[in-house]
C-alpha cells in the first residue's frame, strides 16, 4: 500500500472498494472474467517478492485483460497500491521448460 492509502480512514477505504473496485470487478465478471483466487503473500524465503497481495484471473481474451489493467488505473487503484501485472496463455510445464532451454539460441 502507498502512503495515500494508509492516510485514508478505514471508512474511506471501504467506500473506495464499494464504489469503484466492486462495480469494476462486477462488470468484468459479467463479461466472462473469472477470479480464480486471491492470496496474501506469506512467503518468508530469501527470494520473497515485496508485494503483499495477489489475484489470479482467467480472462476470455487478451482485450479484457488489458481492459482490467486500464480500468483499475482509471479507478485510482494505482494511486493507492503498487501493482505489477503478468498475463499470458496457460501452457504445459514442458512447453515452458523448453522455452527456457531455448533462450538465447
Amino acid at each position: 500500500a502507498r502512503p495515500a492509502w494508509l492516510a485514508l480512514s478505514p471508512q474511506a477505504r471501504g467506500e473506495f472498494f464499494e464504489q469503484k473496485i466492486g462495480p469494476l470487478i462486477g462488470a468484468l465478471v459479467g463479461r466472462g472474467a473469472e477470479i480464480l483466487g486471491c492470496a496474501l503473500n506469506n512467503n518468508t524465503g530469501p527470494d520473497r517478492m515485496d508485494y503483499d497481495y495477489m489475484a489470479v484471473w482467467k480472462m476470455p481474451n487478451k482485450g479484457l485483460s488489458d481492459e482490467l489493467e486500464n480500468a483499475a488505473r482509471d479507478a485510482g487503484f494505482n494511486q493507492y497500491f503498487e501493482q505489477v501485472n503478468f498475463s499470458g496463455n496457460l501452457i504445459a510445464p514442458d512447453v515452458m521448460n523448453a522455452d527456457m532451454v531455448s533462450l538465447g539460441t
